[in-house]
């Protein structure tokens, strides 16, 4: 009776030394598997916005997602609003895409205070939020002229960065440089198009999307070939370490124009395919415009 007693003690004892354990190995796994992720949340995404160290595939494919289901939800409430994703559209669009890169570059020339929000991804996220807002909300309130106001509010607010933006230029031809780099590439574009009959340029959202990508592959070309900037992007600069920088142009324009092709072959949706086409416009012209605004500030 007495060695049962025992027993029984003895087993309830390493039961319960056994769930102690158990519980304290889990607390440790807990805690290691969160560090590790703290660790990891620093190295991909916090670590190179602090020390500016470009951009890593991690990080590519993350916003990637984040911006596909931004759009999706995006797209499907302006077509309860009965908003078409057109020309008109288009308008706001680039008035707060420009908005977008005159701050981020103003960031880089020490008139805005550099945190999350006044850097890559957190200002998209910020400016993107406030033009989402403002089109549901101008949509709501004015209808069809929505456009309208909605580019009005942007420029407002992009009129005083610009007043900024003119008081710290430096290299004021690397507008010039640009300039004529998108332009010469544009027409040449157009040309080739009409000429040999391949009906890719359908529409003037095609038009921005082919000037957007131009002025940030020019934009990246002069100011990595001419002013000594890096490029941040690991794919760009992959290439361009390969092939050299004056390669980037053809070989961007050369994927623009595929994509432009699938999607006016492939995609009949017009909201669909207008808004893809927007956001490829939009990712050309936003760090295009702030390597073009960087240079001409000397930043």
């Amino acid at each position: 009776m007495y060695y049962k007693l025992v027993l029984s003690h003895y087993s309830k004892t390493s039961t319960l030394i056994n769930i102690t354990l158990i519980k304290h190995l889990i607390n440790i796994l807990r805690e290691r598997m969160i560090q590790e992720i703290k660790n990891f949340i620093y190295k991909y995404y916090i670590e190179p916005a602090e020390k500016g160290t470009g951009y890593n595939i991690v990080q590519e494919i993350t916003y990637g997602i984040i911006l596909a289901l931004a759009l999706y939800l995006f797209y499907k409430a302006l077509r309860k609003l009965n908003i078409n994703i057109d020309e008109k559209f288009a308008i706001p669009g680039i008035v707060f895409t420009v908005l977008i890169a005159l701050m981020r570059a103003l960031v880089d020339c020490g008139y805005i205070e550099r945190s999350f929000l006044t850097i890559t991804p957190g200002i998209v996220f910020l400016i993107g939020g406030f033009f989402i807002l403002t089109i549901l909300t101008t949509g709501l309130v004015f209808k069809e002229k929505y456009y309208k106001a909605s580019a009005v509010i942007g420029l407002i607010l992009l009129l005083y960065f610009l007043f900024v933006f003119l008081q710290h230029i430096t290299h004021l031809e690397a507008i010039l440089y640009v300039g004529i780099l998108v332009g010469i590439f544009y027409y040449l574009v157009k040309f080739l198009d009409k000429t040999l009959k391949l009906n890719i340029i359908q529409s003037k959202i095609d038009d921005y999307v082919v000037i957007g990508q131009l002025i940030d592959a020019s934009a990246t070309t002069i100011g990595i070939g001419v002013y000594g900037y890096w490029e941040q992007h690991p794919i760009p600069r992959f290439l361009m370490e390969t092939f050299g920088v004056y390669a980037f142009i053809p070989f961007k324009l050369l994927i623009i124009l595929l994509a432009l092709y699938i999607l006016n072959k492939e995609v009949e949706d017009e909201n669909i395919k207008n808004i893809i086409k927007l956001c490829i416009m939009a990712l050309g012209l936003a760090p295009g415009l702030r390597d073009l605004f960087r240079t001409v500030m000397g930043v």
